[in-house]
């Protein structure tokens, strides 16, 4: 992945949270500016994600990107001193003594990249009509890119070549909903069609999640490579208790601000 490049709102908040001895901010954002690498060591600097969690006007001025990029750094770091990940399971959270080995995951190249890519997708989603002729006759269906089910459905319907970008999609939605909203997945909720559907269980989500990342694996398309997909369809568990845990130490107060909830 190439270094991020950060808008002006960020790179403002990043200096003067992390470059406390100079007043001159304004000078070195306009030097730092088209210089990733140089921004980059600043990004587990512990006082950024203090200051997030403390100040809820200053989540307000950066963009999700840099949210997410600042807290799972601020996760990896303390996984080094808390050895636990958490589980969601019956409408308990229970702690799973396995920091050692998320962190190694999380280490592991583009994975930190690819879960901030994935929890910026969520924080718009889009829906909308397709209209196809089967059988002689028009359909139509609703879509959404927060329904899982929609996006299988809408594999049928697709060409080939799309389908690669469906299946990363399935996976993401799994892995989203399972380790973000872990809550909401024994709710009720209405189908693109108005039908009540019964809810799918955690397990039920990683099962499809396994099944999908690895259909994008074997056509997998840059920058994410197939190694990135099999290693989320293996550990798929894994990485739903990085973003459970994640949700609940950081972003239990944000996730209405950023994300919308599934089944509303």
């Amino acid at each position: 992945m190439h270094p991020m490049q950060w808008n002006e709102a960020d790179l403002r908040f990043i200096i003067e949270t992390a470059v406390t001895r100079r007043q001159d901010h304004a000078q070195i954002v306009e030097l730092v500016r088209d210089k990733p690498d140089l921004v980059a060591p600043l990004l587990d600097d512990p006082r950024l994600a203090d200051r997030l969690l403390r100040e809820r006007e200053a989540v307000a001025r950066i963009s999700p990107r840099l949210l997410f990029t600042i807290l799972l750094r601020r996760l990896r770091r303390d996984l080094e001193q808390h050895e636990v990940v958490y589980e969601r399971e019956g409408g308990y959270r229970l702690p799973v003594f396995a920091g050692s080995q998320a962190r190694a995951l999380l280490d592991e190249p583009g994975m930190v990249d690819y879960l901030i890519d994935l929890l910026c997708s969520f924080v718009r989603t889009h829906s909308g009509t397709v209209y196809w002729k089967e059988r002689g006759f028009w359909r139509k269906r609703k879509f959404s890119d927060l329904n899982l089910d929609d996006m299988v459905a809408l594999c049928h319907l697709v060409a080939p070549e799309w389908r690669p970008r469906l299946y990363k999609r399935i996976g993401d939605i799994a892995l989203f909903l399972s380790g973000v909203f872990p809550d909401h997945l024994t709710q009720l909720w209405k189908g693109a069609r108005h039908r009540v559907q019964e809810p799918r269980t955690v397990s039920d989500y990683e099962r499809e999640g396994r099944y999908f990342y690895r259909l994008a694996a074997r056509q997998a398309e840059p920058p994410w490579s197939a190694a990135l997909f099999h290693r989320l369809a293996e550990q798929f568990t894994l990485a739903r208790e990085i973003l459970t845990t994640l949700s609940y130490r950081y972003l239990k107060p944000l996730r209405e601000q950023y994300f919308v909830a599934p089944g509303t």
